[in-house]
């Protein structure tokens, strides 16, 4: 996969993630996962999602010949949904969709395609940071929208210790329903990854989102409410008076569905 760009509109740089082949930062993951399950013999895949990385498993799978079956819950987003459809697999709503995909892989001998849980998402992730050590060797700080923050974690493995992390989330998740994670396995090496960077965590107002993307859509930037999100998090910690450095990153972690 090639490079996403790296772009600076002021004084602030943009990760554009929201530029991969399927118009998100799952990608960089789901590569390395489907990697890892043809090595193991393989022939079947199962995910839980919300909407972007079941899109990448999709498109992912049907390139390599395997067979994807799809627990969304039945809020998922129409567009994403549509997106979904596209390619052939077997989507199942369910009210618990991560449980049952869990009961499902263990049944059907199928890999489970979950981030949280899968060190290969990781391995993805890190792309991201040696790119960013290449592009922007100076980089001081990142902002990222956290769900399970197995974006974050990975990104974090490939940059300095000196870099501080920004974990950006919603007040709720009305607006930003890419980010609504109930198990976090994660969430206490992300905190740490956080905390030991000098970053914070920043909870961000939908309406403070909604401006984020104004600004965003006005600079011919069209991302996702996550990475408006992630955006609003930088203005957040400079109203705050928090140190981000000369070199801050925002990671677009998506495109607008």
């Amino acid at each position: 996969m090639a490079n996403t760009p790296l772009i600076k509109l002021e004084n602030i740089y943009f990760k554009r993630e929201d530029l991969n082949i399927t118009g998100s930062a799952k990608d960089r993951s789901l590569i390395f996962q489907i990697a890892n399950l043809k090595k193991q013999g393989f022939k079947s895949a199962v995910i839980s999602s919300t909407g972007n990385a079941a899109i990448s498993a999709v498109y992912f799978c049907h390139l390599n010949q395997i067979n994807l079956t799809v627990f969304l819950s039945p809020k998922v987003n129409q567009n994403k949904l549509d997106l979904i459809k596209k390619n052939n697999c077997q989507i199942i709503i369910s009210d618990k969709p991560i449980s049952d995909a869990i009961k499902f892989s263990k049944k059907n001998k199928a890999y489970f395609l979950r981030q949280s849980t899968d060190p290969s998402a990781l391995i993805g992730y890190q792309e991201i940071g040696k790119e960013l050590v290449s592009e922007l060797p100076q980089i001081t700080s990142i902002f990222v929208p956290v769900g399970s923050g197995t974006t974050l974690l990975g990104i974090s493995q490939a940059l300095s210790p000196s870099v501080k992390f920004f974990a950006v989330k919603p007040e709720n998740t009305i607006l930003t329903d890419a980010l609504t994670v109930k198990y976090q396995p994660l969430k206490n090496k992300v905190n740490s990854t956080v905390k030991n960077s000098k970053g914070s965590e920043l909870i961000i107002q939908n309406q403070d989102i909604l401006e984020a993307q104004k600004t965003l859509e006005s600079n011919n930037i069209k991302t996702s409410l996550e990475g408006a999100m992630a955006f609003a998090g930088l203005k957040k910690a400079i109203k705050n008076n928090l140190d981000v450095g000369d070199y801050p990153v925002i990671i677009l972690t998506g495109c607008q569905r």
